[in-house]
């Protein structure tokens, strides 16, 4: 487990993690009263943002929980991003971990991203019929294989979504990943790297670098290294950084305003944000 997985899951602490979520919800009544009316029988976590407002329509983020978590990794993942500007849905990986039959995973064979295509969309469909969503506003995001699982369905129907985050997910490698390329020229996609972890390390991101040029998709390359990490390695202070560059491109899409991805650092202070070659399609 690497320091991004253990800080969401120790934001939550033990017991969150004791007990599987029905239809679970946080939020005003009235979001409540609606998302319980739908048919939504899958396990998963629902996210309404404070002071929800049932007469706007609400950007929507469908989160991809990391592997040995579960849908519960929601609640950590917007107190990161925002708790106020958007709804979001965490359906739970269809397989059990290993490490406890309370911890779940998503699968990498093509039957398994079925599953996850199928899990997603099932939440949208829900979510866009009971509740206030702007349906050009729908986002996949998440976090180690759950955003390789995120690149993987965004790539492959780049018209239902309005952008990507994945952070610490490879690019995904399934032979169909790229099926749909020319189409997904459209989708923006960011691939946000912190620490190198297993299949997510400097050489697999050149890679990925390199595929998304040569394929002309609209991939944003940002890679981070904490340069107190040797001194507080449980600070947290590139992951926040992380989840607030993922909230600056979500809204930049959602406000059709550009907003700089690399974080305000005063000038005396050592840079956590690692430009990359620009003839990779880093900007």
């Amino acid at each position: 487990m690497n320091r991004l997985q253990q800080l969401l899951q120790g934001r939550l602490g033990h017991d969150a993690w004791s007990e599987p979520s029905e239809l679970g919800a946080s939020g005003e009544s009235a979001a409540l009263g609606a998302m319980n009316a739908t048919e939504l029988e899958i396990p998963h976590r629902l996210f309404v943002p404070e002071h929800f407002e049932p007469r706007y329509d609400y950007p929507l983020i469908v989160w991809l929980h990391s592997d040995d978590s579960s849908e519960w990794e929601l609640d950590s993942v917007m107190e990161a991003i925002s708790l106020r500007n958007y709804l979001a849905i965490a359906p739970r990986g269809h397989r059990t971990s290993a490490k406890s039959n309370r911890l779940f995973r998503w699968g990498t064979q093509l039957a398994d991203l079925a599953v996850a295509e199928n899990l997603v969309f099932e939440c949208i469909d829900a979510l866009v019929e009971s509740l206030p969503i702007h349906s050009e506003r729908i986002f996949l995001g998440g976090v180690g294989l759950g955003g390789s699982v995120a690149q993987w369905l965004g790539l492959k129907h780049p018209h239902r979504f309005a952008g990507v985050v994945s952070i610490q997910g490879s690019f995904p490698q399934h032979r169909h990943a790229l099926s749909s390329w020319k189409e997904a020229r459209r989708l923006p996609i960011l691939h946000l790297q912190g620490e190198p972890t297993p299949g997510c390390g400097d050489e697999e991101l050149i890679q990925a670098m390199q595929l998304a040029h040569a394929a002309g998709l609209g991939y944003r390359f940002v890679r981070f290294r904490d340069p107190h990490a040797d001194l507080a390695p449980e600070s947290g202070s590139l992951d926040a950084e992380l989840f607030a560059t993922a909230n600056r491109f979500l809204m930049g899409i959602v406000t059709q305003t550009p907003i700089p991805l690399e974080p305000e650092i005063p000038a005396d202070a050592p840079s956590m944000a690692d430009p990359l070659p620009a003839a990779f399609g880093w900007n």
